[in-house]
Order: structure tokens, then C-alpha cells, then sequence
């Protein structure tokens, strides 16, 4: 597996757009989803990740498993790729994790073309694990190519990510076998590769526990790598 895409919540798509590309970011409109709650924008980078830039479209989003994170815009979870959940989650790692299902999802382009995939998501009560998705439909059309991956900030790649959890080790634990990797303890962090970015995987500092409290433990933070080593750093 390897990284496929951060979501990044935002309360208004449009701003979010022009707010991007004013950082040099080349922004691809992505369209409305399936359930028509709501409808995102991708940062696509040369590698096949990105991130989504995603808000929602009605005031009430009901038992959407993000409508928790109304309140705090900014990265609130992240997705692997897999190419056969319906295998994995039947196998021993899947099992093992918590996957125990997986459903199908979708979305419609601007173009009107028809996307769909397959999702399968982590138990709710172990915190830190990404959801994973399948294509469907040919990758190229969810996450395009060309132009689309060519930013005059010259951004190249998601270099990492950061989770703040209450157990930094167990989730390390349970995330390296997803990566394909070891984990590997740093002072007081832990650090699983996942192709060529990482996951970072701490406790909440100080000025976090009033926000994790509230929306819960997960990813606060990513970074991105422009051509010549800088990075650009974005937290929730």
C-alpha cells in the first residue's frame, strides 16, 4: 500500500481554491460526491498522492463520519491505496486491524463523469489508522495527471504527516504492517516510512489537548516538499 490522499476540510470550497493557488499550488476541481454532502478539490503531486480539499454543502451533514470535525478546519484524516479490499479485509492483517467491511463511494466530476471506488475504514475506537481505497473506475480519472501535477511552487510530493494520539507506540505498531514497514522509535516519536514520505506519530503537545479532546486523536499536520528540498509545513 502507499499513500494516497489527505483530507483537508475546509468551510468554503471556492476560497480554498483561490487560497491555494495564491500559494502556487495548481488546484483541479474534483466535483460533488455520491451522497451530495460534500464536494472537494485536488492538489495532485508527480508521485499519484494528493491532497483533498473537501467541504461540506448542507448545514446539517447528519452522521457523516467527518461532521465532527466542523468546528476544526484542517487535515482530518488521510487514505492509503489498495488494489483488492475485498481480499484484505477477509485476510488475517485486515482482520487483525479492524477491517472488517468495506462499501462503495463515489463522486461526480465537473464533466460529469461518473467516478467510483471502494472504502474500507478503521474501527472508530482505534485511533491514528488511515481508511483505504480501491478504484473502480481507472485511477486517472479520480486523480489526474499532466498539467494538473505541475505547480509553479514547483511542489513536489507529500514528505510527511503527523498524527497526535494518547499511544503513539500501539499506533505505530498497528500501522506498519498498512506500510509495509517497520516502525522505528525517535526520542519521544515514532516514525513509519511509507514510500517516500512518513508518518510521524506522537502524544498531543500542550496547545493540542483542548482541540484532540474535542474532535478527537488523528492526524494534525503534513508537509509538503518543493523541487530543492523545501518544505511547506500545514497543521490543523
Amino acid at each position: 500500500m502507499h499513500l494516497d490522499h489527505i483530507v483537508f476540510l475546509v468551510d468554503d470550497l471556492d476560497e480554498a481554491i483561490v487560497n491555494w493557488r495564491r500559494e502556487g499550488y495548481t488546484v483541479t476541481p474534483g466535483g460533488v460526491h455520491a451522497d451530495g454532502l460534500t464536494h472537494n478539490a485536488l492538489i495532485c503531486f508527480a508521485d499519484g498522492s494528493y491532497v483533498e480539499l473537501l467541504a461540506f454543502r448542507t448545514p446539517d451533514a447528519g452522521a457523516h463520519r467527518w461532521a465532527r470535525f466542523r468546528s476544526f478546519p484542517g487535515p482530518i484524516d488521510y487514505a492509503l491505496a489498495h488494489d483488492n479490499l475485498p481480499t484484505f479485509v477477509a485476510e488475517p492483517t485486515g482482520q487483525r486491524l479492524g477491517y472488517y467491511a468495506y462499501s462503495e463511494g463515489g463522486r461526480r466530476r465537473p464533466d460529469g463523469t461518473e467516478i467510483r471506488w471502494r472504502t474500507s475504514w478503521p474501527p472508530a475506537d482505534v485511533p491514528g489508522l488511515p481508511f483505504l481505497i480501491e478504484d473502480l473506475t481507472p485511477r486517472e480519472l479520480r486523480v489526474p495527471a499532466g498539467e494538473a501535477r505541475d505547480h509553479p511552487n514547483r511542489a513536489q510530493r507529500i514528505a510527511s504527516l503527523t498524527l497526535a494520539v494518547n499511544r503513539p507506540e500501539e499506533t505505530a505498531q498497528r500501522l506498519a504492517p498498512l506500510c509495509g514497514a517497520e516502525a522505528e522509535q525517535r526520542a519521544e516519536h515514532w516514525i513509519v516510512p511509507l514510500g517516500g514520505a512518513q508518518i510521524i506519530i506522537r502524544r498531543p503537545l500542550p496547545v493540542e489537548d483542548d482541540v484532540i479532546r474535542r474532535r478527537g486523536e488523528g492526524i494534525v499536520a503534513f508537509t509538503v516538499a518543493l523541487e530543492g528540498g523545501a518544505l511547506r509545513f500545514y497543521a490543523a
